[in-house]
């Protein structure tokens, strides 16, 4: 069957998904699939470089916001896989910890989250001062990193916790500790950080807009196709796709993906192999499943 195929629209480690019956290739379609492009690999190298960076007496720090659905959460566990991946590359790594801030943030809360992320108590946090038991132990792990999602919760505290909160995230990348705070959240979270001037100025900020017509978006794309375990190219770099996409999603991420995975499916159920806009509108809905599904060998 390999052999009666021409596959070299796939990638080849997931080519072999291609070979699957129908229930199998649907299976795979849904899977969650991580899509490198340009955007996400130059935020990633940023995060790396600033994890092998010699410590600064204030820590070089990143915020990653943009509008919900475009990605930021994917792109935050892909993060968490490359810091393991380099620890376990090297002997010497540095250490980190990774947790989701608290809807209803309080510095209680940030004592409870990183005393989960370490697996230890913390101890108190007094007066945004950080408390010695995690200063001990971030010097025996050779703590670099703190990855936050959702940051922009900060802004949900009243205004005497909220100066307490960024006090903290101070403390944390000045001395003695001086840890690169990794941040994400939506687009609030630049007002969230941005509030305290004296930890605006450490953090470099990257955005995830709405894609637009550009080779960036046509590059996402291909990218995405290329995971797609249908039997005929579907080109969904083409400008009729682009726009049709472009302009039933508003450029969201989530969005995009829910339309391309589901014509993906309507592509194997319609016998057709390949994703045409017929599939992108059909997509505006789940696929059924269909009990002939269930006889497959």
């Amino acid at each position: 069957m390999n052999d009666a195929l021409n596959l070299e629209h796939i990638s080849p480690q997931r080519r072999n998904l291609a070979l699957l019956g129908d229930k199998g290739r649907i299976s795979s379609i849904y899977k969650d699939c991580w899509v490198n492009y340009p955007q996400v690999s130059s935020i990633r190298t940023a995060v790396r470089a600033v994890y092998e960076m010699p410590p600064k007496t204030q820590a070089q720090c990143i915020l990653i916001s943009g509008r919900p659905g475009m990605g930021k959460t994917s792109l935050f566990e892909r993060v968490q896989l490359d810091m393991d991946s380099l620890r376990k590359r090297h002997v010497d790594s540095y250490g980190y910890i990774s947790f989701s801030l608290s809807p209803n943030p309080s510095l209680r809360g940030f004592e409870e989250s990183i005393s989960e992320a370490l697996g230890v108590p913390i101890g108190k946090i007094c007066n945004g001062l950080v408390p010695e038991a995690f200063c001990r132990l971030a010097q025996l792990r050779s703590m670099r990193l703190v990855l936050i999602d959702e940051v922009h919760n900060l802004l949900n505290a009243g205004r005497v916790d909220q100066r307490k909160n960024l006090a903290f995230l101070r403390a944390l990348s000045s001395p003695p500790m001086s840890l690169s705070i990794i941040a994400f959240g939506v687009d609030d979270a630049v007002h969230a950080i941005s509030s305290d001037a004296q930890l605006e100025r450490r953090f470099q900020i990257y955005d995830l807009p709405r894609w637009k017509e550009n080779e960036s978006f046509r590059s996402f794309l291909a990218g995405y196709e290329s995971a797609l375990p249908l039997r005929r190219p579907s080109e969904l770099w083409r400008q009729e796709k682009v726009k049709f996409l472009l302009s039933i999603t508003g450029g969201i991420t989530d969005a995009i993906v829910k339309r391309i995975t589901r014509g993906a499916v309507w592509a194997i159920l319609d016998r057709k192999e390949e994703i045409d806009l017929d599939c992108l509108e059909k997509a505006a809905d789940i696929p059924p499943y269909l009990d002939r599904l269930d006889h497959e060998e």
